[in-house]
């Protein structure tokens, strides 16, 4: 029998289609991931409640759902390798979420920065921050330990996450049993990608779906290059960290060529639109194969769908086993089956004839 390969958690929110930070940050590492380890990739669509929650938004979550599982599917995630899991689906996470709160303090996450700047980028002042947003390092806690993960692909702004779900495995093997396995987070080579400047300031920060700064993998070839342009260029003798090299840095493959095309930029042999040019050859070489294998499973109707719905079963299965040891290991399990066991002795008692009563 082989031997058990360990077990992986990643996933998205589903507030709009993927891009290409999430490409460099995390996709690329899941797929190539997929042959050493059991993965199950999450659709967080409670995790999107924690700032978008009204009726309208959540309307669009089918939508929003399948364009992240469209968007897996053609970066290669496949779906023979990988759970694909929709996160309100599995109710037994919900549960484990709850009790995970009952040992995590409140100071350990109002001093989250990602927690800020979630809440700056849903427009959110203090006052207006929900139980859920505080809570949302938790319920990624819950999702991690519920499938018993050993590593966890994030982006950097989530690493302190993976962290947080470390302390809670360890503080909850430590009080009650073992229970959880300890994930380790492991963050790209990439950890973020800045954004373009489809909107003002758009490269002086990370690409974000709620920015506005993003170039989607579902763009045309087309969108990606107006995209790609609107990325200035430093001053010859300034491309390090500038976004523009940050971009080539992350799409260029070969070291040789971007090592001489930063030597060339640098002392005035070409100007920034060569460099943009080589960026968009770049990705569309990349992009080509993805926007292929997208069309193929968008064209399979309710192929994706079907995916979200075998994934869910099986990830239930899972989370619902999880929350067994963890209820048996709080001893909540022992309380209730103790009340259910008196209830039924009683009920016994009643049905025992009179004449047995009495003597």
């Amino acid at each position: 029998m082989d031997a058990r390969k360990p077990r992986l958690l990643t996933g998205d929110r589903p507030t709009g289609p993927l891009h290409l930070g999430h490409l460099v940050g995390t996709l690329q590492s899941r797929v190539k991931l997929q042959d050493s380890h059991e993965c199950f990739i999450i659709v967080a669509d409670l995790h999107s409640l924690t700032t978008r929650s009204r009726r309208d938004e959540i309307a669009r979550l089918p939508n929003h759902v399948r364009d992240v599982v469209l968007d897996m599917l053609s970066v290669g995630v496949d779906p023979s390798r990988s759970t694909i899991y929709l996160q309100s689906g599995v109710p037994a996470v919900y549960d484990i979420a709850i009790l995970l709160q009952m040992l995590t303090p409140v100071a350990r996450l109002s001093g989250l920065q990602s927690i800020q700047d979630m809440a700056v980028n849903a427009g959110l002042g203090d006052a207006d921050v929900p139980l859920g947003l505080l809570g949302y390092p938790v319920l990624q806690a819950a999702d991690i330990l519920m499938a018993n993960a050993e590593l966890v692909p994030v982006g950097a702004d989530n690493e302190t996450h993976v962290t947080l779900a470390r302390d809670i495995a360890e503080h909850f093997n430590d009080a009650y049993g073992k229970v959880f396995a300890v994930p380790q987070p492991t963050v790209s080579a990439t950890p973020s990608l800045p954004g373009v400047n489809t909107v003002a300031g758009g490269a002086e920060r990370k690409m974000s779906k709620s920015a506005g700064n993003a170039i989607w993998l579902k763009d045309s070839p087309e969108e990606v290059a107006r995209k790609v342009r609107t990325l200035p260029g430093p001053a010859p003798g300034e491309s390090t960290g500038a976004p523009l090299f940050l971009f080539a840095e992350a799409f260029l493959r070969d070291a040789d060529e971007l090592a001489s095309l930063r030597a060339e930029y640098d002392r005035g042999g070409i100007g920034f639109a060569a460099v943009q040019d080589r960026v968009i050859e770049a990705l569309e070489k990349i992009l080509v194969p993805i926007r292929e294998r997208r069309a193929e499973f968008a064209a399979d109707k309710h192929r994706t769908e079907e995916i979200i719905v075998d994934g869910t079963i099986t990830a239930r299965k899972v989370a619902y086993e999880t929350l067994g040891k963890v209820r048996d290991a709080m001893g909540l399990e022992n309380l209730w089956s103790g009340l259910v066991h008196a209830t039924q002795s009683r009920a016994e008692e009643r049905k025992k004839p009179f004449y047995h009563q009495k003597s």
